[in-house]
C-alpha cells in the first residue's frame, strides 16, 4: 500500500511539473519571513509584487515546511515577467521579506520539478495571473 501511495504522489508531482513547464518562467526565488506564515501570506506577497511592478505577468508559488524546523515555512516562486527584473526590483516589490535563491530560470524542467516536489502533500500553492 505504501508503495502505491508513493507512486501516486510522484505521478501527481510529475503532472504539476509538466503543466508548469508549459510556461516561460524567468525567475525562481525563495522567500522567508521571521513571522509565522498563514494560508494567505504568500498570496498577499504575490499580489504586492504584482501591484509594485508592471513587469510581473504571473507567479506560481508553493509554501513548504523547512526541513530542520517543520513549524517554520518558506515559499518558492516561479515568476514570469515581460522584461528583465533585477533582484533590487523584486525586493522592492516584496518589501520586508527575505529573498534568497534569486536566479534566472535556465533549467525550467529542473525548477518546475523542484517547486512541485512536495505538492501532493501541500495545501498551500497557487498560480496567480496579472489581471488585464
Amino acid at each position: 500500500m505504501l508503495l502505491s501511495k508513493s507512486k501516486h504522489l510522484n505521478t501527481t508531482n510529475n503532472h504539476y511539473s509538466k503543466f508548469l513547464e508549459q510556461y516561460d518562467w524567468n525567475y525562481f526565488i525563495t522567500c522567508r519571513s521571521h513571522y509565522r506564515l498563514n494560508t494567505l501570506t504568500a498570496e498577499n506577497w504575490v499580489n504586492r509584487l504584482l501591484k509594485a511592478s508592471n513587469k510581473v505577468n504571473q507567479v506560481f508559488y508553493v509554501v513548504e515546511n523547512d526541513k530542520a524546523d517543520i513549524s517554520s515555512k518558506h515559499v518558492h516562486m516561479l515568476i514570469q515577467t515581460n522584461s528583465d527584473m533585477t533582484y533590487k526590483e523584486l525586493r522592492f516589490g516584496l518589501v520586508n521579506i527575505s529573498v534568497g535563491d534569486y536566479q534566472e530560470v535556465n533549467d525550467k524542467s529542473y525548477l518546475c520539478s523542484y517547486v512541485t516536489k512536495h505538492i501532493s502533500s501541500l495545501d498551500n500553492y497557487n498560480f496567480i495571473f496579472r489581471e488585464s
